[in-house]
């Protein structure tokens, strides 16, 4: 048997895996795409709709407004926030949305980004500078094909008013240097808007250490909670320089005919109506994730992925496409003779979850590096090294 990646205790995997039922049957390997829920997570979602049937979603969200609080708190202590810089959405779309399109850009403003941007971001980024008349300037990557931190400083004038990237890219394990970019940031005065979807739940995520000044992210990936919710923080002394894209009963209180005022905190960019079981599900995903020892989780899935690495790159027919040098726990690759869509098919029949990275998800990305689509794996704290070798055997067999 492998040697373990990562020292967990016997009792915590145990526990983890005995609170993932699915483990007992299933391979999951996409845990970039939507993890296991852990049955606390079930559990508050159970409940809060039991709870809705039995009295109504005003009356319910009026018995569990402590418990909401909570969440709002348990996310603040994961990344070293105040609760008044946090906001619940729909998605983490909606929350990027909600911060980008809040920024005000005019006519020769530049939007600074990443060769490795994700699909719906750099696709609201063409929106504004078709609109406003602001332009993109993306950084490409350095000889090491990581994120060009001289290129980044050297774009940074009184135009930029933005960078906006995302910690790790939708379709590869490469890890952008976002405190160095908060670093370049601060010294520039140009805000930060970080998208940390895919790095929240498997790497430490601190916006003091980093320095970014928004940052979004989503519930139903490595944090383990359900679809349907996204977050949204807003630094306490950035909010007064954003213009809401949009209001809500929420976000401002109605104080005359003729006025309102708006909130002095992060929830300015909510809406009233929201799905009370999924945001308190995601509540208790956090309660959860902080209840164990989380640098040793991280270290965990970051282990798993680079023994994954190893084995793959011992498979002949095998081409790792993460590019530069720092990896998360997401790994992709491409097969000599088999579709990546044909690899996650044949998978899918023998209980092993993995998923398709295309090119419409990061394109300048793989574009620019000849890839149309590739495999993508991403393991969490609660595989076990003996899943990846299942992994590997059947991808070895594939074809035979």
């Amino acid at each position: 048997m492998t040697k373990a990646p990562a020292a967990l205790p016997l009792s915590v995997l145990e526990r983890l895996r005995a609170d993932t039922p699915a483990t007992g049957h299933r391979v999951h390997l996409d845990n970039a795409g939507a993890s296991l829920m852990p049955a606390p997570v079930v559990d508050a979602i159970q409940r809060t709709v039991a709870l809705e049937a039995c009295v109504g979603g005003y009356v319910a969200h009026e018995r569990m407004a402590d418990q909401l609080e909570r969440s709002y708190s348990a996310l603040a202590r994961l990344i070293g926030a105040n609760q008044s810089e946090i906001a619940f959405l729909q998605s983490a779309t909606e929350a990027w949305n909600r911060a980008f399109y809040s920024l005000p850009l005019q006519k020769g403003d530049r939007i600074i980004t990443g060769f490795n941007e994700y699909c719906s971001n750099y696709v609201a980024m063409l929106d504004r500078a078709e609109k406003t008349g602001a332009r993109i300037v993306v950084i490409g990557p350095d000889a090491q094909g990581n994120l060009d931190l001289s290129a980044l400083n050297d774009a940074l004038d009184d135009r930029a008013k933005v960078i906006a990237i995302s910690h790790v890219p939708s379709s590869s394990g490469q890890i952008n240097p976002v405190k160095a970019v908060g670093e370049i940031a601060r010294k520039h005065a140009v805000p930060f808007l970080l998208d940390a979807c895919q790095s929240m739940g498997q790497l430490p995520v601190d916006v003091e250490d980093i320095g970014c000044h928004m940052l979004t992210g989503t519930a139903r990936k490595f944090l383990r909670g359900p679809r349907g919710v996204g977050f949204l923080y807003i630094r306490d002394s950035f909010q007064a320089r954003l213009r809401p894209v949009m209001l809500t009963n929420q976000a401002a209180t109605w104080t005359s005919a003729t006025g309102y005022e708006l909130r002095d905190d992060a929830k300015v960019m909510e809406a009233w109506e929201r799905n009370l079981a999924a945001q308190l599900g995601f509540g208790a995903a956090l309660e959860y994730l902080l209840s164990f020892d989380i640098d040793a989780l991280f270290q965990r899935s970051n282990a798993l992925a680079a023994r994954l690495r190893t084995l793959l790159a011992e498979h002949p027919p095998i081409r790792i496409t993460d590019p530069g040098t720092r990896h998360s726990a997401i790994v992709t690759f491409r097969h000599a003779t088999l579709s990546p869509a044909t690899i996650k098919a044949e998978m899918e029949k023998q209980g092993i979850a993995v998923q398709v990275a295309s090119v419409v998800h990061t394109r300048l990305d793989l574009e620019a590096r000849g890839i149309d689509s590739a495999v993508r794996v991403s393991p969490h704290y609660y595989n076990t090294e003996e899943e990846l070798e299942r992994f590997m055997h059947a991808l070895e067999n594939l074809g035979s």
